[in-house]
């Protein structure tokens, strides 16, 4: 007879220790599946929230390191000259960045907000309500109408933007511009397909921007050369696209939206046109300036060129996964330079997960007590257990059994008790996990919950901010606890290390000893 048929048939013949030991086990195996089941509903949560975030890092200034060095400086003349040296975005890091073997594309990008000439703008529906906000009454009792702009532009560096790649926006007639438009400067956009219906326009026709509100230029700016036809440019539309991106009417802050917050009103072009006429009228302005207002002049300052026009407000880069995004930036950032950083919304996303972070860790500090207690517990039981069998082993000694096979036939039959306990305990763990589970979580989100302020502020929609809304209602709607194949499998494996670890003393006793000693010792 075998150590295998000599542990079954104890297992059965002393019936009552045997349930005694699977109810220990089965009720340390509710415990662990409650553990595990909430830490691993916890961490399922957050990598599925992460999947269904926006795979974006933004390459930017790190204003709080820059201020917070800035406000370590005592002398003023350290204090002027940090100013002056303001972190400016590097092209060539960006460029460097963006080859990174996990970037699909990236926005290398400039915007502005000017005014249609020739074409209106899509409307949004708040032009009533609008216009009370647009006029004003000076002191001689004279109605003042502000002209906003209108119309938003998007630029790069490339021929290419994110909105393009993800299909937030398809091109429906002609084409995104191209890399010889942008290095020559080119006059070409794209348009909206509503901007286009709007005013009847085609690939081909041409539009008018100016980049300042042409009802307030007077002789003044002429003398100088700044005339509307300077500040107008006109473009050719180069392409159509059609946008699934819309600004919500429903929203509280619609009716003091501008046209120019709404993605139908939306001109894309290429960076180095727009920061050619940034520069050439902004030396003109800087003309005008200094003659009308000679203290103005600032000659400790470097004079403008046109790079610092080409140098992008933010730099945008879409990941091909989500789950590789923190790698990504792991893996760059030893390239940036000083008070710049990539910024993948990490610090976002772990304030919204702090409560599942809270409840994981307690989860696994309970796993780690009930694991250490049931091998105490376990060892014990075994130990004090091979008192009551000593005859027995030194009669299998004796006979010639050697200690390895009796101590195999202890481990299995500690094993068959543990196989029955934890397999009665998925079935009842998998109801207490899931309620319990729940339960726990609310408490914890109780504890994060503060009072809204019941005062309306307006908030703007900044169409530069690519990363994903995500609220904390998102990330516990995908809080599940259930018992998954992988929960089991790790429940029987941690069965398993118990009984593993919880045979070793005994094993020890075992082999130190004779047969000669134990049958002595019975007598």
């Amino acid at each position: 007879m075998n150590f295998l048929n000599r542990a079954y048939k104890n297992v059965t013949r002393r019936f009552t220790k045997s349930i005694l030991l699977a109810v220990t086990f089965f009720l340390i195996g509710n415990l662990v599946i409650l553990g595990l089941g909430v830490s691993q509903a916890a961490e399922n949560a957050k990598l599925l929230t992460r999947q269904k975030m926006r795979a974006v890092v933004t390459y930017e200034i790190d204003y709080q390191e820059y201020y917070n060095y800035i406000n370590t400086l005592t002398d003023q003349d350290e204090i002027n000259d940090a100013y002056n040296n303001y972190p400016r975005l590097n092209k060539d890091i960006a460029l460097e960045i963006s080859k990174d073997e996990d970037v699909k594309t990236f926005n290398y990008m400039t915007t502005n907000v000017v005014y249609s000439q020739n074409f209106t703008n899509v409307p949004l529906g708040n032009e009533e309500m609008n216009n009370m906000y647009n006029t004003y009454t000076d002191e001689l009792g004279n109605v003042i109408e502000y002209q906003s702009p209108n119309i938003y532009i998007f630029t790069n560096i490339i021929p290419n933007m994110i909105e393009f790649e993800e299909g937030t926006n398809q091109i429906v007639e002609g084409r995104f511009y191209n890399q010889q438009e942008i290095d020559s400067y080119a006059n070409v956009v794209l348009v909206s397909k509503e901007l286009a219906e709007v005013n009847n326009l085609r690939v081909g026709d041409s539009i008018t921007l100016s980049t300042q509100d042409l009802s307030s230029i007077d002789s003044n700016y002429e003398n100088f050369g700044i005339t509307k036809e300077f500040l107008t440019n006109e473009f050719e539309i180069v392409g159509i696209y059609n946008t699934n991106n819309d600004i919500d009417p429903n929203s509280q802050n619609f009716k003091y939206a501008q046209p120019y917050e709404s993605p139908k009103n939306y001109i894309y072009m290429p960076l180095t046109t727009l920061g050619s006429i940034q520069y050439e009228q902004s030396i003109k302005m800087e003309e005008y300036y200094n003659s009308m207002y000679p203290s103005y002049g600032d000659t400790s300052v470097e004079p403008q060129t046109i790079d610092n026009y080409l140098i992008p407000h933010t730099v945008v880069l879409l990941i091909d996964d989500p789950l590789n995004v923190d790698d990504f930036v792991a893996r760059n950032a030893n390239r940036l330079e000083q008070y710049t950083r990539l910024n993948a919304n990490n610090e976002t996303f772990k304030s919204i997960s702090k409560p599942l972070d809270t409840l994981s860790f307690f989860a696994n500090v309970i796993v780690w007590i009930v694991g250490i207690n049931a091998i105490v517990i376990i060892t014990l039981v075994t130990a004090l257990t091979l008192k009551t069998r000593e005859s027995e082993i030194g009669v299998l000694l004796s006979l010639g059994v050697s200690k390895v096979k009796i101590v195999a036939q202890l481990f299995v039959e500690l094993l068959i008790v543990a196989l029955l306990g934890f397999t009665l305990a998925i079935g009842s763990g998998s109801l207490i996990a899931g309620s319990v589970g729940d339960k726990v979580l609310q408490f914890q989100q109780s504890q994060e919950e503060s009072d809204d302020d019941d005062y309306f502020s307006y908030s703007y929609n900044d169409p530069t901010d690519y990363f994903s809304e995500v609220s904390q209602e998102d990330l516990f709607s995908e809080y599940r606890v259930s018992v998954n194949p992988i929960l089991i499998a790790e429940i029987y494996i941690f069965g398993l290390g118990v009984v593993f670890i919880a045979i070793l003393i005994p094993s020890v006793m075992i082999m130190r000893l004779s047969p000669k000693q134990i049958l002595l010792s019975t007598n």
